[in-house]
C-alpha cells in the first residue's frame, strides 16, 4: 500500500474512502469520490482515494492487451482536483489476486485504515474472481464496523456511463461522445522526442510524443487541445501523405516556438476536429492544417 498524498493534518485511521479502480474518473466515479469528500468534511475525517496499480485486467489477463484511459499520475491528479485528502495505490499482483473479499476488507478497510465510511459504485465487484459485491460489502460494513454508500449510476444517452465503453467509444472515432461520459478533457502525457521535422518543414513546428505502451490513444485524427494555457492542434496518425505507417502523436503549439525537446507534456484534448485525411500534395496539406488551426482558435477562445 502507498501513499501518494498524505492528508495534512488529518489522522488516516478513521478515514473516509472512495473504493475502486477508477480508470478514467468518469462522470460516474466523480459522483463516488464527491460523495466520499463531502462525508468526510461533515464528520471531519481524511478523505481517502483508493486505487489499484497495475489495472487488475492488465495483470490477470495481459493477453487482452487493456489500454488505460488515465496512467496513474493522471488518475492521483483528477483525485486531487475533487478534493481527496489522500490517495493510497495498492499494489495488484499475485497476492492480490488470490486475497478473498473479506480478507481485503479486514487487511486494508478495518485493520490499516479503520474506515468510517466506504463509497462505491451500484456495480462494484472486489475480491479473488470478483465475488465480493455490494451486498457483501455492506454485511462486512457492520461485521467491522464501518458504513457503507453505494453511489447509483450515472447515465448518458440511456446507458450508464461505463469506461469499457469510453475505450470503445475513443477507440471508434466518437470522441466527442466519450467526452461527454469523462466530464473532463482526455489526457495524453509523453516525453518529447526527436522526429522527422516534416512540421517545420511544413511551416507548423511539431512535437513528437513518445506515449507509455499501455496508455489508449483515440483512433486516428485531428485534435484540439490544450499545454497548460497554450492552445495546440494535436494529430494522431501515420501520415499517410507521406506514406508513413507507424501511428504518432505529433503536437503544434499554436503561436508559440518553445524549445521542448526531451521535456514531458500533457496535453489535454478537448475536440476531435476531423479524420485523418491524405492529400494529393503537400501544398493541400498545408491549406487544410492552416484551416485546422484556425478552426481550433475559435473552438478553444
Amino acid at each position: 500500500m502507498k501513499i501518494i498524498k498524505h492528508p495534512k493534518k488529518k489522522k488516516l485511521k478513521g478515514c473516509v474512502v472512495a473504493l475502486g479502480t477508477f480508470d478514467g474518473v468518469h462522470r460516474g466515479h466523480k459522483q463516488v469520490i464527491k460523495a466520499a469528500v463531502e462525508y468526510a468534511g461533515k464528520i471531519k475525517a481524511a478523505s481517502l482515494a483508493i486505487t489499484f496499480a497495475p489495472h487488475p485486467q492488465q495483470f490477470i489477463v495481459p493477453q487482452r492487451g487493456l489500454k488505460l484511459l488515465t496512467a496513474l499520475e493522471e488518475r492521483e491528479k483528477f483525485f486531487c482536483d475533487l478534493g481527496v485528502d489522500g490517495v493510497i495505490v495498492i499494489r495488484f499482483n499475485g497476492k492480490m489476486q488470490k486475497l478473498s473479499y473479506e480478507a481485503f476488507v479486514k487487511k486494508y478497510l478495518a485493520d490499516k485504515l479503520g474506515v468510517r465510511k466506504v463509497f462505491v459504485g451500484y456495480d462494484y465487484a472486489f475480491g479473488k474472481g470478483r465475488e465480493g459485491s455490494v451486498s457483501q460489502l455492506e454485511n462486512l460494513g457492520k461485521k467491522y464496523g464501518f458504513e457503507v454508500g453505494v453511489v447509483p449510476a450515472i447515465s448518458c444517452a440511456g446507458h450508464p456511463i461505463k469506461s469499457s465503453a469510453i475505450r470503445s467509444l475513443l477507440a471508434s472515432g466518437h470522441f466527442n461522445q466519450a467526452l461527454r461520459r469523462l466530464g473532463h478533457e482526455y489526457l495524453i502525457s509523453g516525453k518529447v522526442v526527436k522526429g522527422a521535422g516534416r512540421g517545420r518543414q511544413l511551416g507548423f513546428p511539431t512535437a513528437n510524443l513518445e506515449v507509455d505502451q499501455h496508455k489508449l490513444i483515440p483512433s486516428h485524427g485531428v485534435y484540439a487541445g490544450y499545454i497548460g494555457q497554450d492552445k495546440c492542434v494535436v494529430n494522431i496518425g501515420a501520415r499517410p501523405t507521406f506514406g508513413a505507417g507507424k501511428t504518432l502523436v505529433e503536437v503544434h503549439i499554436i503561436g508559440a516556438n518553445k524549445n521542448i525537446r526531451g521535456k514531458r507534456l500533457k496535453v489535454g484534448l478537448v475536440r476531435r476536429l476531423r479524420d485523418e485525411l491524405q492529400f494529393t500534395d503537400v501544398q493541400k496539406l498545408k491549406e487544410r492544417i492552416s484551416k485546422d488551426i484556425v478552426r481550433a482558435k475559435a473552438l478553444l477562445s
